[in-house]
Formats: structure tokens, sequence, C-alpha cells
């Protein structure tokens, strides 16, 4: 009785997989019709029904809510080893926070939207060679070290007012607040501004200020290159990379971009209309940058992740390292549907 269900069951996804090819003119009636139920068949139908899916098309753009709450969670992990004259420093940092994004208005002719980014937690750890680690804990350190005294005064205040259009573009932001540029993109993802398919590619310009060792200014131009790989579960796995277009031929201005150097990947949410996980990562190094002994490795990474209210609530009265030590990270891996590896260097 089994046997005969599993058949059936089989014969009848065959049939939606036909039914399928010839509404969308991938298989003629005729060859559909004539097609034996083999095992070959069912791989021709199967290869034909991914053909379709190769081509269709997906429009990517920010669909925030008017008076909508958004909660993140965000922790960057870092390492850096420096050797200079012979003496060798490592030192190693942990920052986790608790930030939210409040929805002021939505522009129903533009879609531009209007929301307020705040951070309302922190808790960091820092250890800078073989001195006794700093910890600073934002729900219950009352007097936070001299570092992390600026971010503990904004706890709780909008630190900024963005409008973006549907396409991620930030069309204008108001701070009071000065933000670490870590060359992870901008707070919203740039987009596509077309409906694109699996496979697209895009890139958005940006410049990076540098000295090389005379003390000369130095501007380089590079790029953000994005691609959207794969859908998987109705989320959408777009991979980016830096690429600096302008030949630096200093490691002494090497050394100051190390930082936004980055590849990474986001995971966007086609029913939200927004990104819900985007995980950022470094691994660089430099030698001879300031004399012929020198040496600077930066690796760290920095994952945000969308967090529902009641996650937020628990995770705000108690914030846990999974690890208080240096950071050893392990390449990212990305795979396409046919497994083949995505990011290189």
């Amino acid at each position: 009785m089994m046997r005969c269900f599993t058949k059936k069951r089989l014969l009848l996804q065959n049939f939606l997989l036909l039914l399928m090819a010839i509404v969308v003119g991938v298989l003629p009636v005729e060859f559909a019709l004539a097609a034996p139920q083999t095992e070959n068949a069912r791989d021709a139908i199967s290869s034909a029904v991914r053909r379709i899916a190769s081509k269709a098309e997906y429009d990517f753009k920010y669909d925030l809510k008017e008076k909508q709450k958004l909660f993140w969670k965000v922790e960057h992990v870092t390492t850096t080893k420096t050797q200079i004259a012979g003496t060798t420093e490592e030192a190693s940092a942990r920052v986790e926070t608790l930030s939210s994004w409040e929805v002021d208005n939505v522009n129903q002719s533009s879609g531009e939207m209007v929301f307020r980014n705040t951070i309302t937690a922190i808790k960091a750890w820092k250890k800078v060679g073989e001195g006794e680690p700093s910890l600073y804990d934002s729900r219950n350190s009352k007097n936070p070290p001299d570092e992390y005294a600026g971010i503990a005064k904004s706890l709780g205040q909008p630190r900024s007012r963005i409008t973006i259009t549907p396409k991620g573009a930030v069309l204008d932001r108001q701070s009071d607040f000065v933000s670490t540029d870590f060359s992870a993109g901008d707070i919203t993802l740039a987009l596509p501004t077309k409906k694109v398919p699996v496979g697209y590619r895009w890139n958005v310009p940006t410049e990076f200020e540098a000295t090389n060792e005379f003390g000369a200014a130095v501007r380089l131009k590079a790029r953000r290159c994005y691609q959207f790989f794969k859908v998987r579960q109705g989320n959408a796995y777009i991979s980016f990379r830096t690429e600096v277009l302008t030949p630096i031929d200093s490691e002494k201005t090497r050394s100051q971009i190390l930082q936004k150097l980055v590849r990474g990947y986001v995971v966007w949410d086609f029913e939200k209309g927004l990104p819900i996980q985007k995980r950022t990562q470094w691994d660089e190094k430099v030698q001879g940058y300031d004399g012929a002994d020198s040496y600077l490795k930066y690796v760290g990474r920095m994952e945000i992740k969308l967090a529902d209210s009641t996650e937020h609530e628990e995770a705000e009265k108690a914030l846990t390292y999974t690890s208080l030590t240096p950071l050893k990270v392990a390449p990212i891996k990305l795979r396409q549907s046919n497994e083949r590896p995505l990011l290189r260097h």
C-alpha cells in the first residue's frame, strides 16, 4: 500500500512539473504528452523548471511602515597585531550593541522613508598587550572608561535621523554624533534600480583618503561590488566586497585603509522589505609600512541581525559573550546552488 501511495505521489509531482513546463513554453505539448515517466524524463523536466527559475526577476526595495519599530543586535569583534622596531603588540576587542529604528514618516507618493536610529545598550570588552582587560556594560556600569564615555552619554537618544529612498539611497542624514566608518556600506544597502535575476552584479563607487610615507594626502578611488547569487526560502543572498581601483604604491597608505577592505554577505527578506542579516569580515595585513621590520595584521567581523521585540527586551537585560579570547576568524563560506565557491580574494 505504501509503495502504491509513493508511486502515485511521484506521478502527481511529475504531472505538475510537466504542466508548469508547458505553461511557460519550455516544453512543447507534444513532447510533454509523449514523454515516458522515466528518470531521464524527470531529470529533463526538473532541468527545465530550474531554467524557468533562473530567468525570474526580483524587485528589491525597502518597505518600512509608518510608526514601525525595528530592533537590531550588532556584534563587532577585532584582533590587531602590530610590530614596530622589534616590539610586537596585540589588541583584541568585542563590542555588542542593541539598537532600534523608529520610522517617523513614509511618503506615500515618493516612497521616501524617515527613521531615527538609536543605540539602547552596549557591552564592550577590550585588551591591549599584557595589560588588564577593560569591560563596560551599560546596564550595570555607572562609571564607564574614558573610551566609552561618549557612547554611554548617547544611549537612548536618537543618534541620527535618516531619509532613504525605496532603493536604499540616503537622501538626508541629521546627526549630532560622529559615526565610525568601517566601510561596511551605509546604514542601508544600495539596491539595484530595476528588477534583476539571480547572478546580477552591481557596483557602488566610493573614495578613501590616506597619506603616504612623506605625509602627502592620497585619494583612492574604490567601489563596493555586489552580487545577488541565490534565493532560498523567500530570502535573497547578496555578497559584497571592496575593490580599490587606484594603484597603491605605498605600504604606509595601504596600512591606513585595512579596515575598509571588506567582504561578506547580506540576507534580504522580500516579505519584510529589508535585510535581516549582514555579516562583514576583515582579514588583511601589510608589511614594511613603518620601517623594514614593521608589520600590521587586522582581523575582524561584524554581524548585524534583525531581532523581534521579545528577543530585544531579553537581550537588553543580559548581553552575553560567547568568548572573551582573541578572535580567530574562519573564512566565510558561501555556496551557490551548484555548490561552487562564491567569494574569492
